[in-house]
C-alpha cells in the first residue's frame, strides 16, 4: 500500500484557497507526511486500534478507506491550510447560535459546544484507570499558531487565566484600515513565539493591526465595556462565556482533535502519560495535556498533525456500527467490491455525516450535512490519483469521465451564510 501512495500522482491533490480566491499547494499538508503517518498508524497504530488498510496482499479496502479519510480531510482543514481551528463565527453563525460574532471566547467552543465539557465514556475512564480526559488548568496560556487568511480576518485563537484576560473582546474586522509594511502608521505584528504576556497586553489594551503577518484591517474592542460572550451551549449547561480561562481546547490537526476527552486519549496512547505508565508510545515527551497546541507546533514531528486526525477516524468511522445495524466496514468493502463507482456516492456520502454530523445518515439532530458535495468531489480526486485501478488486473480500466467535477469551495468569510462557516469539531 505505501508503494501505491508513492506512485500516485499527489501533485495538486492538497490544495487551499489563498485570499485572493487563487489555490495553490498547501503548505502544512505534504502527501509525504500523510505517507508517514498512514506508517505509523497501520504498522504500530494506537493501542490495540490500526489504520485499517485492506487484508492480504489486497490493500484496495485499505486505499479507499483513506481516500475517503483525505476527502474529508480537505475539506475540513486542508482547503484552509489550517492546523488550529479557525474563529469561524461570523455574523451569521452568531445569530443563528447566539453570541457576539468573533469574539475571543470562542476559544472556549463554537456553535453551541464546550470543548472542556467533552467526557470520556466510562469504558475510557476505566481503562485509563478512573480518568482518561486532562485536566483543566485554569492558568494554561496557549496561543494558536493558524488562523484565517481573508482580508481583516480574525487572528488566533487564544487561552489564559482571567487574572491576564478578565473580558474577552471581540474582533472588529471591518477597522481600523491596516497600513501595509513600510506604509505610514506601520505596526510590527507579533511574531508567532512572541511572549504571550506581551500578546495579552496588548489584547486587553483593545489593540489593533498587530495580531498576524499582514494584517490588512481588524482590531480589539469590548461589549459596552463588558466581556464579549460566545454562543450558549444548551446540552453542556453553559451559558455564554465572556472569559478564555481554561480554553484551550480547540480543534487541532487535519480533522480537528478537540475538547478534553480527545486530547486526553492522545496523551494516554501516544504521549507523556503513557511514557509515564511504562508503556512503549510515539512521542513519550509531548504532553498533550498539559500542551495541546504540540499538534500544531512547527517544532513537532509534521506526521503528528495527520496521526491526530488518523487518531479520530479510528474511534469515529472506521469503528462506526449505527444502532439500525449500518457498519462502516461492511459498507466500505460493498462499495469498493461494487467496482467503486465515483457516481454512486453513497459510500463517501455516509463517510461525510459521521465526520460532519455524527450520524451516517443526517439530517440528525436536526442538522443537514454541510458540504457534501466538496467531499464528494474530493474523495474522487484523491481515488484517482492512487490510481486504484491501475494496481489490479482483474479490473476494468479507470473511466475517468465518472470522476467527479472539482467543486471550489468559498472561503468562510465575514458575509459567507452559517453553513459555509461551521466545521466538524471532534466530540
Amino acid at each position: 500500500m505505501i508503494k501505491a501512495l508513492q506512485a500516485s500522482d499527489s501533485d495538486g491533490v492538497f490544495m487551499y484557497q489563498k485570499p485572493d480566491l487563487k489555490w495553490a499547494p498547501s503548505t502544512l499538508y505534504t502527501w509525504k507526511d500523510m505517507i508517514a503517518g498512514v506508517q505509523i498508524m497501520a504498522g504500530k497504530g494506537i493501542g490495540t486500534q490500526k489504520l485499517y488498510v485492506g487484508e492480504g496482499s489486497n490493500f484496495k479496502y485499505g486505499l479507499v478507506n483513506l481516500a475517503a479519510f483525505l476527502g474529508e480531510s480537505m475539506k475540513e482543514t486542508i482547503m484552509y491550510n489550517a492546523c488550529d481551528e479557525n474563529n469561524w463565527s461570523n455574523p451569521a453563525v452568531a445569530k443563528q447560535f447566539g453570541g457576539q460574532p468573533y469574539t475571543a471566547s470562542y476559544a472556549c467552543g463554537q456553535g453551541q459546544q464546550s470543548y472542556q465539557d467533552y467526557k470520556c465514556s466510562a469504558e475510557d475512564d476505566k481503562l485509563a484507570g478512573g480518568k482518561m480526559a486532562c485536566d483543566i488548568d485554569l492558568n494554561m496560556e496557549l496561543r494558536a499558531h493558524t488562523q484565517a487568511e481573508w482580508y481583516g480576518a480574525p487572528p488566533k485563537l487564544f487561552c489564559a487565566p482571567k487574572s491576564k484576560m478578565p473580558k474577552a473582546p471581540k474582533w472588529n474586522y471591518g477597522s481600523p484600515w491596516c497600513p501595509a509594511k513600510g506604509g505610514y502608521g506601520y505596526k510590527v505584528p507579533f511574531a508567532d513565539d512572541a511572549p504571550i504576556d506581551d500578546y495579552l497586553k496588548y489584547v486587553n489594551a483593545h489593540g489593533s493591526c498587530r495580531d498576524y503577518d499582514p494584517v490588512k484591517a481588524g482590531g480589539w474592542e469590548s461589549c459596552g465595556g463588558a466581556g464579549c460572550g460566545n454562543s450558549p451551549a444548551p446540552v453542556f449547561k453553559k451559558a455564554p462565556r465572556t472569559d478564555v480561562e481554561g480554553c484551550c481546547w480547540w480543534g487541532r490537526g487535519v480533522i480537528q482533535t478537540t475538547g478534553i476527552c480527545n486530547f486526553g486519549k492522545l496523551n494516554y496512547f501516544l504521549g507523556a502519560r503513557g511514557a509515564s505508565e511504562n508503556r512503549t508510545v510515539l512521542y513519550p515527551t509531548l504532553d498533550f495535556c498539559k500542551n495541546p497546541e504540540a499538534i500544531c507546533d512547527p517544532k513537532s514531528p509534521p506526521a503528528l498533525k495527520w496521526i491526530a486526525g488518523f487518531f479520530y477516524w479510528l474511534n469515529s468511522v472506521q469503528s462506526y456500527v449505527d444502532k439500525d445495524g449500518w457498519e462502516y466496514m461492511s459498507k466500505l468493502k460493498n462499495w469498493t467490491d461494487a467496482g467503486m463507482d465515483l457516481t454512486d456516492e453513497s459510500y463517501i456520502n455516509a463517510c461525510s455525516g459521521i465526520v460532519n454530523r455524527g450520524c451516517y445518515n443526517p439530517p440528525c439532530g436536526g442538522n443537514a450535512m454541510e458540504g457534501g458535495k466538496e467531499r464528494a468531489a474530493n474523495f474522487a480526486t484523491v481515488i484517482k490519483a492512487m490510481k486504484i485501478s491501475g494496481l489490479f488486473e482483474a479490473e476494468a480500466e479507470f473511466n475517468e469521465a465518472v470522476v467527479a467535477p472539482e467543486v471550489k469551495t468559498t472561503r468562510c468569510g465575514p458575509d459567507s451564510p452559517a453553513e459555509d462557516c461551521m466545521k466538524n469539531t471532534q466530540a
